[in-house]
């Protein structure tokens, strides 16, 4: 149902109008109210509206139209657009309509690039090594610039063991620490980890996959960060625990490939290598998992790859962020001879846990401002980045892949998949304190720049 009420003055085209009923009057997602800054209003889909949005400006609602999340999302920062009803059920609405427009919408701007042309952009990087070794120097400023924020921002909306991945939930309700628990657990059983075992963590984060694994199964880790204040968190950690668990500042590629592992898991850092360095990526895990071992990669992925990402992303949060598909990943490791030995589409769990990180982001936003400094607009832009997140793996604009590897005849992992989920699972354990407290070091004091222009008072 297309529902049009006039304002007093007419502020669409008719023509325009008339095209957006028929592109969109079998609009079958939920039903909402857009409210334009002079009065008119514009219903979609069968039903009360469940939210509506109004635009307060017509720049809001141009770049909405033109620049996608990135127009929509700095209009909301601004407060040119308003959301009435919750935000993550409104762009749940928003890219679900997004997705039916894309449909029935022939595309306008065909993308020209083609195999040759990626290829040759493989061989201009293969002679000339210092592009890439430009791009590992980006790729470590966009990791500072999200996991660098300061070691006291992210306990007040991550969970208490410093996740950035999503946990694994037994049930919707579940608590975010205890779905991160399972998540950790899993994964060492899809690792089939042993005592005396030696693991690589690639982005390894605040470590605390590395802490469950040498304190539950005795294994012998090492973790490789871009970030210097998770670097020291671990550092600390690991003396106060007494693990044999060591982290180093660098990237994948400056390992040495004599030393050979026999486990490797990477929690997501093939996103950050982009397009380019992800071929990069995959031949290092390659070369450094020893005979017979097991490496797990998870990623967020999208149906099918492109140059191109979320815009939003792209500037305010994850400079550089390129999701692969399911079908790359999976490609990439079979050209190395990798066996792909169990893939696991992870995207409701994913949806919960960036809900549950927004919650926990509302619920400290006093306190992330007393204790941060961060401004109103920061945010303003992490809501609008978790609440589409949330939309994005809703509506599966968005998935999050956790594939095995093996290289090589595999014996150790169990047969049926039930092993996988027994209920008696040994979950991580509490010998010191889990989140950090204060900060640590002086990088761990930096600061995210604010959004160029200033939130605008709100009507």
């Amino acid at each position: 149902m297309f529902i049009v009420r006039k304002g007093e003055v007419s502020l669409l085209s008719r023509p325009f109008k008339e095209a957006l009923a028929r592109l969109l009057e079998r609009h079958d997602g939920i039903p909402f109210e857009l409210r334009l800054w002079g009065g008119e209003r514009l219903r979609f889909g069968a039903g009360e509206p469940e939210f509506a949005v109004t635009f307060r400006t017509r720049r809001a609602l141009c770049e909405a139209a033109l620049r996608s999340t990135l127009g929509l999302g700095e209009a909301y920062v601004r407060r040119e657009v308003v959301f009435e009803g919750d935000l993550e059920d409104a762009l749940t609405g928003l890219f679900q309509l997004a997705r039916t427009v894309a449909d029935r919408l022939p595309r306008l701007v065909p993308q020209f690039e083609l195999p040759f042309e990626r290829g040759a952009a493989r061989v201009l990087d293969a002679l000339n090594p210092g592009l890439l070794r430009g791009a590992a120097r980006r790729e470590k400023l966009a990791v500072e610039r999200y996991y660098g924020l300061g070691n006291d921002f992210y306990p007040l909306f991550l969970d208490r063991r410093l996740q950035t991945s999503c946990g694994y939930f037994t049930s919707p309700g579940e608590a975010l620490d205890d779905a991160q628990a399972h998540k950790l657990s899993l994964v060492a059983r899809k690792l089939a980890l042993r005592r005396g075992q030696r693991l690589l963590d690639l982005g390894c984060g605040w470590g605390h996959f590395m802490f469950h694994a040498a304190e539950t199964y005795g294994v012998q880790c090492l973790g490789i960060t871009l970030c210097d204040n998770q670097a020291r968190y671990i550092r600390e950690q690991a003396a106060a625990r007494r693990l044999p668990v060591e982290v180093r500042v660098m990237s994948c590629a400056e390992l040495e490939d004599e030393a050979r592992w026999d486990r490797i898991v990477s929690f997501g850092a093939m996103c950050h290598a982009g397009e380019r360095r992800i071929e990069v990526f995959y031949d290092r895990v390659r070369a450094l998992l020893a005979r017979g071992g097991l490496c797990l990669l998870e990623s967020v992925t999208r149906e099918k790859e492109s140059p191109r990402t979320d815009p939003f992303l792209e500037k305010h949060i994850f400079p550089g962020y390129w999701p692969p598909s399911l079908d790359g990943m999976a490609a990439r490791a079979a050209a190395r001879g990798l066996d792909v030995l169990d893939a696991e589409n992870l995207r409701r769990h994913s949806a919960l846990t960036a809900q549950g990180w927004r919650r926990n982001l509302l619920e400290n936003r006093e306190r992330i401002a007393r204790v941060t400094g961060f401004g109103e607009a920061f945010m303003r832009t992490w809501d609008f980045y978790l609440a589409s997140a949330v939309a994005a793996f809703r509506t599966g604009h968005l998935s999050f892949v956790q594939m095995v590897l093996a290289n090589g005849p595999q014996r150790e992992i169990p047969l049926a998949r039930a092993a996988l989920y027994a209920a008696e699972e040994p979950l991580p354990r509490e010998r010191a304190p889990v989140a950090p407290s204060v900060q640590v070091g002086s990088r761990a004091a930096a600061r995210r720049p604010e959004p160029r222009r200033a939130v605008a008072k709100s009507a």
